[in-house]
């Protein structure tokens, strides 16, 4: 039986919502589905490496904000699409603005990793 829109409460219906939205980042750009494969990669390795609740916290946070870049980097492509017709010579820059901002924050998760897991791996070692 499946409840009606109208019926569900509202922070159930934005669960349900948010859980459309992952799909369809998921089918939509293959990005994404890299993103949770190395995440749990990475998470795998946290195991590992007897992170501590800081560090798992930044490690939380850094790939909790990779994603949400990335959804709104395909949110940003969507509307593009979308609006081609309305938005003019400037869609280049725009996609470009975004994809900047991914890789900006894909830089940053990457130095997030080396500081969190280096430092274990140099401890292993050395």
């Amino acid at each position: 039986m499946q409840i009606s829109r109208a019926n569900r409460p509202a922070w159930r219906q934005r669960l349900v919502d948010a859980e459309t939205g992952f799909r369809i980042g998921l089918r939509t750009d293959s990005t994404l589905f890299m993103y949770l494969f190395v995440g749990i990669g990475v998470l795998f390795s946290g195991f590992v490496f007897r992170l501590s609740v800081i560090e798992w916290a930044i490690l939380v946070l850094t790939f909790g904000l990779t994603l949400s870049v990335e959804l709104f980097h395909q949110l940003l492509k969507l509307i593009v699409h979308e609006f081609r017709h309305y938005i003019g010579q400037n869609l280049n820059q725009i996609l470009r603005l975004g994809t900047a901002a991914v890789v900006a924050t894909n830089v940053s998760a990457i130095i997030v990793l080396l500081i969190l897991f280096g430092s274990r791996i140099v401890e292993a070692i050395g």
